[in-house]
């Protein structure tokens, strides 16, 4: 054995973690030695020394190991490649360094490897896919791979192309001709007996994706159907694939919608229940690729769509449910969140190339539609929505207008660059429109919204923005790459305890997910775009800013009614019931219902000390009191109004779970926090 073998053998025996430190050899014999090593049974070891080094800005080290890529390309184990692989990207400075070397390696005489070591060569385009996904290098080479694939390759090669062919699809479905031979290789794939129900899923799943950019209901239905097929003779074909039989339930339950039949809806709930309980069970404790692993937000995702069913099952005779607009709106969060993957980077990292990569899906359409059901909604019920101030009155006048001017999508989308150019219509300012309502132009395009605006007074129009913009960041994507990682880390602590399981599992997580995205917003928004922009001399009051002169501190009441307008107006609200009750000889300021299930979020201020200790000192006991006569389980938010001298944090420092245990209790009652940052200035103050 030469040194560094020696030394990477006896830290990995020892279970030490390994770092250049650790190895403590000159780097002059790195240097002479990365690349044979590479080629050997000890690449995932030093793999792991050297993303260390990247990701403490090392350049010593990873200097001296930069033959490491070339002396990849020897590598013959697909576990050995695999794990040095997965090391290295794991570790997005590791990535975005490497990107170049790694993909020529990779990507190097591939057909020919292909014959040679079939799982080896697999393993390579897999890690060509990931680098070219997260933008770390052009896709071109990976496409001109997929465009040389051979179909008719080794068994062990083909068996792990129909997930790699559809997180292409996912990419890059949207470039016609990688679209399309990604998807003739499915096709071929797909009358292979090693490879065909894997790859009626992922062509499933490309129908599907194809129904959630469609413009009306008969193209919708038709894809639909046709996903449906697909899905259904993979459940058929492989006891394991639950996902498939959740997507047939889910796919009946857009048939459903879509012909008024609410005993089909509720009978697709019930299957989709049933496919995710046995789903969960069976991937339980079994090894998931890390940048495939699902995580727990596309758990949410599938739980909130279900309570979504669930409830419009029996709506479906009112006019406002009878559009399958919202049900569309609904998949499209849980696919995205199904399908999206981290092919660099891992943990809470989410500098760099650290991304989240989502399914390309045109959803503009899909948000115009949501959005006009949920007006229909406002005018028909206007007192769920009272943070938007919109009467029903200005809500029929609204639609009224839309019906009116209503055109084709195609005329709308199509409009040539002269007409873009052309003056606006006699009276019309072209300021106003997007001054008081971009979120209104961004649902309906330019020309219809100005048309409708022309219609409204200042009032009318700012009431209509409010309500769709509450609307748009109500349903922030389940992909966030800040709220994934803080979302799974939640759900992570939540599992550890027994009662979180069932239909409390199902309800309590799409409430904690509501609650980081209300956090967020707040974090990010501007007085501007969650009040509108007020007058000069008469701005308005914004309880999270640091109080002007003359103007009184923000209470806890403030956060209570935003809070519960949040709730009110998101995705849960027409599945929940919210409301401010007093119970057990105190104030539980926001009570949220999923049938007889409930949960609190105690809200509480605090301009002393915003510090986890003390939070949990003084109020975990009063939060955790209210979960005595239902479920353990609740929230507390706190609105922080300590001196913002040296910045706010992040919304992943601000969130986590705790839970008390009252004595002589056998018990104990889980409690999520979230602090929301009040008191504070605007960044350009901290350069002053």
């Amino acid at each position: 054995m030469t040194r560094l073998a020696d030394r990477l053998s006896a830290l990995a025996s020892n279970g030490t973690p390994i770092t250049f430190a650790a190895i403590a050899l000159p780097c002059e014999v790195v240097a002479g030695e990365a690349e044979p090593i590479a080629a050997s049974p000890l690449a995932p070891f030093l793999a792991e020394a050297i993303a260390h080094a990247f990701d403490h800005e090392d350049s010593k080290w990873t200097d001296s190991a930069r033959a490491f890529p070339q002396g990849l390309a020897a590598q013959g184990s697909f576990l050995h490649l695999t794990a040095a692989l997965q090391t290295l990207l794991a570790s997005a400075a590791a990535a975005r360094a490497w990107a170049k070397p790694l993909n020529t390696v990779l990507l190097a005489d591939f057909p020919a490897s292909v014959q040679a070591s079939p799982l080896v060569a697999a393993a390579r385009l897999e890690g060509a896919v990931r680098l070219a996904a997260s933008h770390a290098v052009t896709p071109y080479r990976v496409w001109e791979a997929l465009d040389d694939l051979p179909v008719d390759g080794p068994e062990d090669f083909l068996e792990r192309m129909p997930r790699l062919l559809g997180v292409a699809l996912d990419c890059w479905a949207g470039q016609e001709s990688v679209g399309a031979t990604v998807r003739g290789l499915l096709e071929r794939l797909s009358a292979e007996e090693a490879t065909d129900a894997h790859a009626w899923f992922e062509l499933g799943c490309d129908r599907l994706r194809s129904a959630l950019s469609c413009h009306d209901i008969e193209q919708v239905t038709q894809q639909v159907a046709q996903a449906r097929r697909l899905f259904a003779t993979t459940a058929a074909a492989v006891e394991a694939r639950q996902d498939a039989e959740a997507y047939t339930a889910v796919c009946d339950a857009l048939l459903g919608f879509a012909s008024g039949n609410a005993g089909k809806v509720a009978e697709a709930a019930d299957v989709l229940e049933r496919a995710l309980e046995q789903r969960s069970a069976w991937l339980r404790g079994t090894h998931q690729p890390p940048w495939l692993q699902p995580r727990r937000t596309a758990e949410v995702a599938w739980s909130q769509l279900l309570l979504q069913l669930r409830a419009t099952s029996s709506l479906l005779s009112e006019p406002v449910w009878m559009e399958p607009w919202r049900a569309l709106d609904a998949v499209l969060g849980a696919y995205r969140a199904a399908r999206t993957v981290r092919p660099v980077g891992a943990g809470d990292d989410l500098t760099g190339l650290a991304a989240l990569i989502e399914p390309a899906i045109e959803d503009g359409f899909l948000r115009q539609q949501s959005f006009l059901a949920a007006l229909r909604h406002a005018a028909a019920h206007p007192t769920d929505h009272p943070e938007a101030g919109l009467d029903a009155e200005t809500a029929v006048t609204v639609l009224a207008h839309i019906g009116a001017r209503a055109t084709p999508r195609a005329q709308s989308t199509q409009r040539s660059s002269s007409a873009d150019e052309e003056d606006d219509p006699p009276g019309r300012d072209p300021h106003r429109l997007h001054r008081l309502a971009p979120t209104f132009v961004m649902a309906l395009g330019t020309d219809q919204a100005g048309r409708v605006a022309d219609q409204l007074d200042d009032a009318a129009l700012a009431a209509v923005e409010g309500l769709a913009y509450t609307g748009d960041v109500a349903r922030l994507s389940a992909c966030d790459p800040v709220i994934v990682p803080t979302l799974d880390r939640i759900l992570e602590q939540l599992s550890a305890f027994a009662d979180f399981t069932g239909e409390v599992r199902h309800t309590f997580e799409a409430l904690v997910a509501q609650t980081l995205l209300f956090l967020k917003s707040r974090s990010d928004l501007t007085s501007t775009n969650l009040f509108g922009p007020g007058k000069k001399g008469d701005r308005p009051y914004d309880y999270r800013r640091k109080p002007r002169p003359g103007q009184r501190k923000a209470l806890e009441g403030d956060l209570q009614r935003d809070f519960h307008g949040w709730l009110q107006a998101g995705p849960l609200h027409n599945i929940v019931h919210v409301e401010t009750v007093d119970l057990g000889m105190g104030r539980a300021d926001v009570l949220v219902h999923f049938g007889a299930l409930r949960y609190l979020t105690e809200i509480k201020k605090d301009d002393a000390d915003n510090t986890r200790e003390r939070l949990e000192r003084r109020y975990l006991k009063q939060a955790a009191e209210y979960t005595n006569t239902n479920t353990p389980f609740g929230q507390l938010l706190v609105l922080d109004l300590t001196a913002k001298s040296t910045g706010t944090r992040r919304i992943n420092e601000l969130t986590w779970t705790t839970s008390h245990r009252p004595d002589g209790a056998s018990i104990d009652r889980a409690v999520v926090v979230g602090i929301v940052a009040a008191n504070r200035v605007t960044p350009a103050d901290y350069s002053r």
